[in-house]
């Protein structure tokens, strides 16, 4: 039953956006973006989120496929799309890493080599790349914030300002900052 919702919700998601995409892009993305600094706004995808609350876990990943294994299994819930990243590299833009720790079930998203590579000797393993985001805020792009819950191990990204105030005023969530700029998954928002 997930999996047919989990389908219903993506082909809705996606008809609304081919509806009004030409539109969307020509009115926002057109006016703050250039050819010479800027990767192909037409060549980013969405960027899905599914969340696990018996692993207080969140898995972001372009890949449908993934996210519908994960959600058919029962063990995550499809939360919809949080963004838009490229598939492959494009101009300005750098490796989103994905890291995962299977003894602690966490995800963990970074731009930062560093950071990946820390996270690696800390036990987690190598999940590539989930995606090619700005390092900083241009082309009409906007902040993907990091939070993080010490309490259980749990990472947690949002472009949603509001959503981000709200976690972080409850106390148990602390603020990592800007983990990347990416694009908005609702050019008309």
């Amino acid at each position: 039953m997930n999996f047919l919702v989990f389908i219903f919700a993506l082909s809705s998601f996606v008809v609304s956006q081919i509806q009004g995409l030409s539109l969307c892009h020509s009115l926002t993305l057109g006016q703050v973006r250039t050819a010479a600094t800027c990767g192909n706004a037409s060549d980013a995808v969405p960027l899905y989120l599914a969340s696990s609350s018996a692993f207080a876990d969140n898995l972001y990943d372009t890949t449908v496929v993934d996210i519908s294994n994960n959600v058919h299994d029962g063990v995550y819930t499809f939360e919809g799309v949080v963004a838009s990243v490229f598939i492959t590299q494009e101009l300005s833009t750098v490796p989103l890493f994905q890291q995962f720790n299977p003894s602690i079930v966490d995800h963990f998203y970074t731009i930062d080599p560093v950071e990946r590579d820390n996270a690696l000797s800390a036990g987690y393993l190598d999940n590539g790349i989930a995606g090619f985001v700005y390092p900083s805020q241009i082309c009409g792009s906007t902040p993907f914030f990091g939070l993080f819950a010490a309490s259980v191990v749990e990472h947690y990204y949002t472009t949603n300002t509001t959503t981000r105030a709200s976690m972080l005023a409850t106390g148990k969530w602390s603020d990592e900052g800007i983990t990347a700029y990416v694009l908005n998954s609702n050019p008309c928002a």
